[in-house]
């Protein structure tokens, strides 16, 4: 079963049946990112599985992989043991199915400070443009041939009226100082269509971004730490179950039980599946995404990246990121199947595309972006990929609540994960290592996983935006 109806109880036999079920597909739709593949894809550290560890990390993409990264930065000298189970391959989960940039949306800045203040809207800001220069330092430092770039991103608008609020909105945030816009700046209609070279253009925010190839960026930075036998990786190991013991988990596979100290989940969509704390909490939601390539190179290479909010307003948004190569991945288009709901809402199965967005995503770059309208591009690369929705539009990091000092997550990205991941994973890897409280590290307050978080999203309404 891969799309069930969410049962607020969750202890019922229909409840634990569905928990059981939420688990990574096999014959998953192939993303442009696993075009290819490192020798470390489909490798196993050991014949068998040690009996126990220190760290069991389940997952091997990006919040799995940076979390090993930086447990062993602050470890050096006495790293811990580390397992690392991953269900399919590495990275094939949502990390290699994403659009490879990392920014926030002005937008969601907006929502942020009309629901939480301007001092928490500058706080979140702030950490995920931190985010691209500890992911550059990474880069530099381990020498990952991930395409890497610091770029800037528009948020271009093509309704009028959504322009205009934008600009009004961004001039008062502007005149009152908030932080985040330092970095930002308003680009008005006069040259907008010049400047983004969207047609029809109505107005755009530049914000700061970075892009990489996800894929190649967590491949290569596992590969060092298995290299250096700091990590033991084992692929195609699911696990089914984790039972918490007291002191230590018994963290069960079909290929054996493993003890372990602690345990972290990077498992995103998947959370519930495993840990019945989220269950109903973070749910599964599907999208799409594909790659488009031109005919014929063009010129000039649009060098930013894009969100571009359609027209109506509320309509939909998308997001592409061009590569140097000069093709172009795109996704969103969620307004084509959004009223087919079972299709892509508490649904976990990657093995199935969305047939209705392909039309929009077919000839988008001629419809919407001067200088290609005779380029013959064309989608050569379409796949779905699983995200982890929350209520509150949050992520879930810190201690598990009940298993403190035991259980750690980091999940529920609601699609953006590529702007929070690598510093949520050193939030993690500190309080795994120094065994300390959550405020003592550098995370937002707000990500912070609480019962009452969890406990108030039992009456909030989910609603995907991408």
């Amino acid at each position: 079963m891969r799309n069930v109806s969410i049962n607020e109880g969750g202890s019922s036999a229909t409840s634990q049946y569905a928990r059981s079920n939420i688990m990574p597909v096999d014959n998953y739709t192939v993303p442009y990112w696993r075009c290819e593949l490192h020798p470390l894809d489909d490798h196993r550290s050991s014949e068998s599985l040690p009996s126990e560890c220190d760290v069991v990390i389940i997952g091997s993409g990006m919040a799995g992989v940076a979390a090993a990264y930086h447990l062993c930065e602050e470890t050096k000298g006495n790293e811990p043991s580390i397992l690392m189970l991953e269900a399919r391959q590495v990275c094939s989960g949502a990390t290699g199915r994403n659009g490879g940039h990392s920014k926030v949306r002005s937008i969601t800045l907006m929502s942020m400070i009309q629901q939480y203040g301007i001092e928490v809207a500058n706080e979140f800001a702030a950490f995920v443009y931190n985010q691209k220069y500890a992911m550059k330092e990474c880069v530099e430092r381990e020498k990952l041939d991930c395409e890497f770039e610091m770029r800037r991103s528009f948020d271009v608008f093509l309704d009028e009226g959504e322009a205009k609020e934008a600009k009004a909105w961004f001039r008062q945030c502007l005149k009152e100082g908030h932080e985040w816009t330092h970095e930002c700046d308003w680009i008005d209609e006069k040259h907008v269509e010049q400047v983004t070279s969207v047609k029809g253009a109505k107005g755009a925010i530049s914000v700061p971004a970075c892009s990489l190839w996800p894929y190649k960026f967590v491949s290569q930075l596992l590969a060092g730490l298995v290299g250096k036998k700091l990590v033991n990786l084992q692929v195609r190991t699911l696990v089914t179950e984790v039972n918490d013991q007291g002191k230590f988990s018994i963290v069960q596979t079909p290929r054996a039980g493993i003890k372990a100290r602690k345990v972290i989940f990077a498992t995103n969509a998947y959370t519930g599946g495993l840990c019945n704390t989220y269950y109903d909490k973070i749910i599964p939601y599907k999208g799409t995404a594909v790659h488009i390539a031109p005919g014929m190179p063009i010129s000039p290479h649009l060098s930013n990246t894009y969100n571009i909010s359609y027209k109506p307003k509320g309509l939909g948004v998308d997001y592409l990121n061009p590569r140097p190569d000069g093709g172009i991945v795109v996704g969103g288009g969620k307004w084509t199947y959004a009223e087919d709901k079972s299709s892509w809402f508490n649904n976990w199965d990657d093995s199935i595309l969305l047939p209705s967005v392909q039309p929009h995503f077919s000839s988008l770059m001629q419809r919407h972006f001067m200088g290609w309208e005779n380029s013959d591009s064309k989608i050569d690369s379409i796949w779905t990929g699983i995200q982890g929705l929350t209520a509150d539009e949050r992520p879930h990091v810190g201690e598990v609540p009940g298993k403190e000092g035991r259980h750690y997550v980091l999940a529920g990205f609601n699609g953006g994960g590529m702007a929070m991941i690598f510093l949520c994973a050193k939030g993690i890897a500190q309080m795994v290592f120094r065994e300390e409280a959550y405020e003592t590290t550098a995370l937002p307050i707000m990500f912070k996983t609480t019962r009452e978080r969890l406990k108030a999203s039992a009456s909030q309404p989910y609603q995907a935006r991408t």
